[in-house]
């Protein structure tokens, strides 16, 4: 490993944080090293950033760390981890090198700071008001078939569920389809900027080969890193933008990733379905949103057993409540003094 470095300057230092009335100290920067063309930061160092304490595992391939209010795990050459009771997906996977782990720079700018101090979203003007629920698909796009569904239906009927539910909360809430009609993409996006969004939602069902089953949500890949858009994560961009040059929803990487956090685990608690984790793409509606956006896939209409729940009425309901919910936790976020607000989502 060289040993030139650098300091993660751009990560706001504070001298010391407040957590259930308890000040930890933490240092005021990390240090990034450079392992071929990547810069990485020693996992354990992260953890006294933000006061994880000590790794339960104490082994080199894999860390724990677990507080009242944090919880991070990970193993050496995995791109996937668990983030507050949601797995993340990295834009590289974990080294493990010299007795330690080691996180891409990127990875903890863009992934675990979010996540880890959301109140560093508040900032003047970011207010949430306004929301665009996008139902995908519609009309002659059917979307994904399931054996006695489609796509498009069932993405309107929660899209409406969702509407109604945080329309009940005081936020204004507009649909890029009320019926079963085609909108082009562009469309979707240019409707939400004339709406004013403070943030895009759009909703989907999934579809896999075997036995592939379970929710995930997507936001924007941050720039220079691949896309997470299949469950192998390898990277294949091919069916999300084709490239990993910045775009325009790249201004809003933070919020993106603390939004998609929220509805995810939201989402996981209500379903108990299976966790895919948030992952990141440049889907169109994505990388063109001009604020926070992201895209949930609510489960697998491929799935013989998932389809049938998603034919209820009662889970499409569930699936409404919690992506509302999730929405709701975020806004609370923007809308609490940063100094009430803590590292994290407490831990459940």
């Amino acid at each position: 490993m060289r040993l030139a470095s650098r300091s993660l300057s751009w990560i706001v230092p504070v001298l010391g944080l407040v957590f259930a009335g308890t000040t930890f100290a933490q240092p005021t920067t990390l240090k990034a090293y450079r392992y071929g063309n990547t810069y990485y930061v020693a996992v354990s160092d992260v953890a006294n950033y933000y006061g994880l304490g000590a790794d339960a595992r104490g082994v080199v391939n894999r860390a724990e760390y677990k507080t009242g209010f944090a919880q991070l795990e990970m193993e050496a050459d995995r791109r996937d981890i668990l983030l507050n009771g949601v797995n993340h997906w990295l834009s590289t996977p974990i080294l493990a090198m010299r007795g330690k782990l080691w996180i891409a720079e990127i990875d903890v700018l863009k992934v675990l700071d979010p996540v880890l101090q959301p109140g560093r979203l508040r900032k003047p003007g970011a207010v949430v008001r306004t929301i665009v629920i996008d139902p995908g698909h519609g009309g002659s796009d059917r979307g994904t078939r399931g054996r006695s569904s489609f796509e498009k239906i069932m993405t309107l009927d929660v899209a409406k569920r969702v509407e109604r539910d945080l329309a009940g909360s005081g936020l204004r809430v507009f649909l890029t389809r009320t019926a079963d009609t085609t909108v082009a993409l562009e469309d979707r996006v240019e409707f939400a900027r004339v709406k004013g969004a403070d943030l895009y939602v759009s909703i989907h069902f999934n579809s896999g080969g075997g036995s592939a089953e379970g929710i995930e949500t997507y936001c924007t890949a941050p720039a220079g890193a691949s896309s997470t858009a299949n469950f192998s994560g390898n990277g294949s961009d091919r069916d999300a933008g084709g490239d990993r040059d910045a775009v325009t929803n790249n201004r809003h990487d933070a919020p993106n990733v603390w939004l998609a956090h929220c509805v995810q685990k939201s989402l996981l608690q209500s379903t108990r379905a299976l966790d895919r984790g948030v992952r990141r793409s440049r889907f169109y509606v994505l990388r063109y949103a001009n604020c926070p956006a992201i895209l949930t896939e609510c489960g697998f209409l491929t799935s013989l057993s998932e389809e049938q729940r998603i034919l209820r009425a009662d889970y499409r309901e569930t699936l409404a409540k919690a992506i509302a919910g999730g929405i709701v936790t975020y806004k609370k976020t923007l809308d609490t003094p940063q100094g009430l607000v803590g590292t994290s989502d407490r831990i459940k």
